[in-house]
């Protein structure tokens, strides 16, 4: 038998990236409770904040990523998400989480 001895990892759930259908070109968000969006990008190149080059040929999906102002639960991202709907169609949701201090996600393009 052999035995790994592994310390438990500290996770953190810190955000979630939200990916969002808009006929309306890069979605704009008012401020969220416990949340702020710090980036959205379409088709894996970053169109908020910054300069959107004219030629980029967008399409009407866009990955929005909101990281959490103050500490959060699974609770408060379904809170959020449920929010979220009132103004905008999402497709999918996944959760961002720190693992011993380091992302366990991408970070922006």
């Amino acid at each position: 038998m052999v035995t790994i001895n592994q310390k438990a990892k500290d996770i953190k759930l810190i955000g979630v990236d939200v990916y969002l259908i808009s006929e309306n070109g890069v979605p704009q968000f008012a401020d969220f409770e416990n949340f702020q969006c710090e980036f959205v990008s379409n088709r894996g190149t970053k169109v908020w904040p910054g300069y959107v080059s004219p030629d980029l040929m967008m399409v009407n999906w866009y990955r929005c990523r909101f990281l959490a102002t103050s500490e959060i639960t699974d609770r408060d991202i379904d809170r959020f998400l449920s929010k979220l709907s009132e103004n905008w169609l999402w497709s999918a949701a996944q959760k961002l989480w720190l693992y011993d201090g380091e992302p366990g996600f991408s970070k922006a393009y």
